[in-house]
């Protein structure tokens, strides 16, 4: 049986406007580790192009929206990913100091393009929903365990919680969309998606690592690479940690708020509205 649209089971939401001022000189290892830095530093050149098409899949479907509370969420999910569009614009342009990201963002945005060309609306949303369940359980993950962010500098911690935090809060936004818009008849489709688009995320991640690590003169050492590899699968571990998260949403009856953050969500939105 087909999962029925929910009622939000989360609290209304809204966008943050925080400036974070990020230092470029601490842009290879501001995480007093360089490998984790390098994850994260993968991770933020993918967000604008990615941020993007998130924005477009989901604010095309905004006149659908009768509810008042989704319609709502969904103009806080458009100003939330436009806001981390423009910090991880900033930080880009902070990775700019060894490498120049440009072209790897323009790439990516040519091939989002090419994805809104070629298929439906539904499938774009979609992708959308794939790619949130992806950034909704790093962000858990990142929000639960300090290790992640342990003896970052400053403004890259607030930077990371701060996102991590908003795509919590706004994670199940793309998914009940996307239910209401099939009416709960589609998860066929949802959950197929999700196997080629963690196929191209997981390209595009390599495909990035691999000019950060070029850039800083890693690309070539087996050593490098394992321990960029061990601060990604190993310890901290954020990719493994996941796992489990990632694999129900292959559960037909799979929504967003099965997976509950509302503890570290409540601790981390005390922390970051005393930012502002």
């Amino acid at each position: 049986m087909a999962a029925q649209p929910q009622t939000l089971a989360v609290p209304d939401f809204h966008a943050r406007d925080v400036d974070f001022g990020l230092d470029a000189e601490r842009v290879t290892d501001w995480a007093g580790d360089p490998w984790r830095t390098l994850f994260f530093n993968t991770l933020s050149i993918t967000f604008p192009a990615g941020e993007r098409f998130f924005i477009n899949s989901v604010a095309q479907h905004r006149e659908q929206i009768t509810d008042p509370q989704l319609r709502a969420h969904v103009n806080a999910f458009v100003s939330q990913e436009a806001l981390h569009t423009r910090e991880h614009i900033a930080y880009n342009e902070a990775i700019g100091r060894v490498l120049d990201t440009a072209p790897l963002e323009a790439g990516l945005a040519r091939f989002l393009d090419f994805i809104k060309r070629s298929t439906s609306p539904q499938i774009r949303l979609a992708v959308t929903c794939a790619l949130e369940h992806f950034t909704a359980i790093m962000a858990k993950d990142t929000l639960e365990r300090p290790e992640h962010l342990r003896g970052a500098e400053p403004q890259y911690a607030r930077l990371w919680t701060w996102h991590a935090l908003e795509e919590c809060e706004h994670k199940a936004v793309s998914f009940d969309v996307y239910q209401r818009v099939t009416d709960g008849r589609a998860n066929w489709l949802r959950m197929f998606v999700m196997i080629p688009t963690s196929l191209i995320l997981f390209f595009y991640l390599a495909k990035f690592a691999h000019a950060l690590m070029r850039a800083q003169g890693h690309a070539r050492s087996p050593v490098a690479w394992a321990k960029l590899l061990w601060a990604a699968y190993g310890s901290p571990g954020l990719m493994r940690r996941i796992i489990p998260s990632y694999l129900k949403y292959f559960n037909p009856r799979f929504h967003p708020n099965d997976i509950d953050d509302h503890a570290v969500l409540a601790n981390t939105k005390r922390l970051v509205d005393a930012w502002i």
